[in-house]
């Protein structure tokens, strides 16, 4: 079977994208996949390998077809390469956010992954927030602001947050991932920057509330409206930073990520299982999902879901994978085989 190994992109996250590529390159099973990689560079052009990738090393952009635009590139891959499926492995805007999925889905191809209506909404913070509320499900206090992100004037929206859900409280941009476009807040000088710093590449921005307790996450696996199987979840615990931010997530040795957490007996560790599954369904997720949270002395609350999680050496998803059983290329085959599921209907 031909797959496409998509990589890099317009994101903010293109790096982390690459880093993921790389480790899924080189655990997918040679035995029954033929792999081409396809670069995304910066600026919007696909760059496929002419050949599948023959060994474990890939570097982007080398024996590659291209600039093409994506439409064309995607001809190319299904006309010469031949390809059955695809596995994105895009992170953040431009890629995780539905924008692929819905290309994917017009050519029909299969994919790994949520579709496009799944993916453009928990790509959206405040999208996702709603959804879960309407589901049930809990979710920290926030704050949404009225005027669009461009219009932000610090002094009137610190007072405001602090009064809605005080303050420290984290600031959080409409459609990113990986932590980039969140912060800390504590002073109106905070918020000031944090409205300088994304004010021309965002819409909108809210705040929630900090909730004191135990940071986990937990994946699940599977179809909506098919069994789903939530993965062991994992505690983190930042050891340079007092939250977990972009650079704790991606420095090795910055963070403690346990199994199970520290703080969870058996009863809670079901729970929150349970709850990644709600989440997973109300938002109509296939393939995988990675819903984190914070489990607090009132029990847990959600802060976000991610449909395409990181794949890097440090990353979550494979930690909670190994501890249910399933190697890295186990857990690939796993994902794609959902992707043939999901297309046969």
């Amino acid at each position: 079977m031909q797959v496409a190994v998509l990589a890099g992109g317009k994101s903010p996250e293109h790096d982390v994208s690459l880093s993921s590529a790389t480790q899924v390159l080189r655990h997918l099973d040679r035995s029954r996949w033929r792999v081409w990689p396809v670069f995304l560079d910066r600026d919007g052009s696909w760059w496929p390998d002419r050949a599948p990738l023959a060994g474990a090393d890939w570097r982007p952009g080398d024996a590659a077809v291209g600039p093409l635009r994506p439409g064309r590139a995607l001809d190319w891959l299904l006309g010469e390469a031949g390809i059955d499926v695809v596995l994105p492995i895009l992170h953040g805007p431009n890629g995780e956010d539905g924008t692929v999925q819905g290309m994917l889905e017009l050519h029909g191809v299969p994919f790994v992954g949520s579709g496009c209506a799944a993916s453009a909404v928990a790509m959206d913070k405040l999208r996702t927030r709603h959804a879960l509320q309407a589901a049930g499900v809990p979710l920290p206090r926030a704050y949404e602001p009225a005027a669009p992100l461009r219009d932000a004037e610090a002094a009137a929206e610190f007072a405001r947050l602090a009064a809605a859900v005080g303050t420290p409280a984290f600031a959080k941009v409409d459609a990113s991932g990986s932590t980039f476009g969140v912060q800390r807040i504590e002073t109106e000088a905070q918020l000031a920057a944090f409205f300088a710093a994304f004010r021309t590449s965002y819409r909108r921005w809210f705040a929630e509330q900090q909730v004191v307790g135990e940071e986990i996450t937990v994946a699940v696996l599977g179809n909506t409206g098919a069994a789903l199987q939530a993965l062991p979840p994992v505690g983190i615990y930042p050891r340079c930073d007092t939250w977990f931010t972009h650079e704790a997530k991606y420095r090795p040795g910055a963070t403690d990520e346990v199994i199970p957490p520290r703080g969870l007996a058996p009863a809670q560790v079901a729970a929150v299982q349970a709850l990644a599954e709600r989440c997973h369904a109300a938002l109509v997720c296939d393939g995988m999902s990675r819903t984190d949270m914070i489990v607090g002395a009132d029990g847990p609350v959600v802060l976000e879901t991610n449909t395409i999680p990181g794949l890097t050496p440090t990353s979550l998803l494979p930690q909670a994978a190994a501890a249910a059983g399933l190697s890295f290329p186990a857990l690939l085959d796993r994902l794609l085989q959902l992707a043939f599921d999901r297309a046969r209907g």
